[in-house]
């Protein structure tokens, strides 16, 4: 019946093409990381086409997205329908398509529907440099954003940084479970611990700034009683008239975000706001934009003693920005343990960020050899050699044996 339906759809849509170019874009409005980050990609590409021909657009959401305020931006930007049925229903056909073509996706463009699948990263970086944010506040939300921020405890015209620590607890969208039984699904390599982050969020408060800790869960609290550390996430976040706003509107104004591999970030990064990256893994979890700082999780081989090189953890399949199952099994049979940047390793780059914003920070001859050295663990052609942004200056250096190409 699908199949059916699925063809006369297309046919449609092609028999329309010489007078309409019209494509259909299903909005994956319940993942928190696809409605922010894909949908931007989307926004910038559409603006970056706006003096060629632009195809008629028709975009559908479902009526329970996973943030309310950034389907809302998303609709002052372009037409959409929310309607359960139809997302359902042309859902069900376009997986159908890709399930008839070998191609995958790329069968998807020629049956004039949008994929909504990616954000840019790893395919291309042009467009999150070159065009600026597409989502927009009105002057009320802002009004009600300075509110918020006042209530939270940080006086007006305050600087202030948010941070997030995925832990067990977190998930990109409320439709996925973790599965007790998969090892490698609730022992998910990508968490890490949030009390880490402490010495950074103290160092901050020095420096005079606020620090917001988000999320929209928590597992632990975050707190050193100082007042100007706030726990959005574990003791405010459920007390918000909407949260979905305040999520939305505190990172968007942070003056820089610290996170790790956590779909929440991209709430800062489609708007352009500084990404500190900490606790990236696997090796192809780099910086977005070129204002972007990361540091990697490391690969501590329990049966030699001793770190792998970066270069070791390419050969074993870790060089792009997913581990699947198989892969992370090897990893572990093989006696390799992921672990955790330290707290010192947060702080540098914390630091980093902080005096390069500030326009104070220096960057020595030899901080370029060793982000140099660290392109060429990966094979030619690889788009981690062309990624913008930096890895942690103070990271390479105190890591340089890892920076080795065997």
């Amino acid at each position: 019946m699908f199949s059916i339906i699925s063809f006369i759809i297309n046919l449609f849509l092609i028999i329309l093409r010489p007078v309409y170019s019209l494509r259909i874009g299903l909005i994956p409005y319940r993942s928190l990381g696809r409605i922010s980050g894909n949908m931007e990609y989307y926004l910038r590409n559409q603006k970056h086409m706006s003096d060629k021909k632009k195809s008629i657009d028709l975009l559908i959401a479902g009526c329970n997205p996973v943030n309310h305020q950034i389907l809302t931006m998303i609709e002052r930007r372009t037409k959409l329908i929310q309607n359960d049925f139809i997302w359902e229903l042309l859902k069900k056909i376009q997986d159908n398509i890709l399930k008839q073509h070998e191609n995958s996706r790329k069968t998807l463009d020629r049956f004039s529907w949008i994929d909504f699948s990616h954000s840019g990263f790893l395919l291309e970086w042009e467009i999150w440099q070159t065009i600026g944010p597409q989502l927009n506040f009105t002057n009320e939300e802002i009004e009600d954003g300075k509110r918020i921020l006042v209530d939270l405890g940080i006086p007006a015209n305050r600087e202030y940084v948010c941070i997030h620590a995925r832990d067990s607890d977190y998930t990109d969208s409320p439709d996925f479970i973790r599965d007790p039984q998969d090892y490698f699904s609730y022992n998910d390599f990508r968490d890490c611990d949030i009390s880490s982050y402490m010495p950074a969020a103290e160092w901050l408060v020095e420096q005079g700034l606020y620090v917001v800790r988000v999320g929209h869960q928590a597992k632990e609290e975050f707190s050193n009683g100082d007042e100007r550390i706030i726990d959005y996430a574990y003791h405010a976040r459920n007390k918000m008239q909407n949260p979905e706003f305040a999520d939305v509107f505190l990172q968007s104004h942070c003056k820089f975000f610290i996170g790790c591999t956590a779909g929440i970030y991209y709430l800062s990064h489609i708007f352009d706001i500084p990404m500190v990256f900490v606790n990236m893994v696997p090796l192809a979890e780099s910086g977005r934009s070129n204002h972007d700082l990361f540091i990697l999780k490391k690969y501590w081989n329990n049966i030699e003693n001793r770190y792998m090189t970066f270069h070791e953890m390419v050969l074993r399949g870790a060089d792009w920005n997913r581990l699947w199952h198989d892969t992370q099994k090897t990893i572990a049979d093989e006696g390799i343990e992921i672990i955790n940047n330290s707290s010192e390793e947060i702080l540098d780059l914390t630091k980093e960020m902080f005096l390069r914003l500030q326009g104070v920070w220096v960057d020595e001859a030899s901080h370029q050899e060793f982000q140099n050295r660290f392109r060429n663990v990966f094979p030619q052609n690889h788009p981690m050699r062309y990624f913008p942004g930096y890895i942690g200056s103070e990271f390479l250096r105190q890591n340089e044996d890892m920076l080795i190409v065997n």
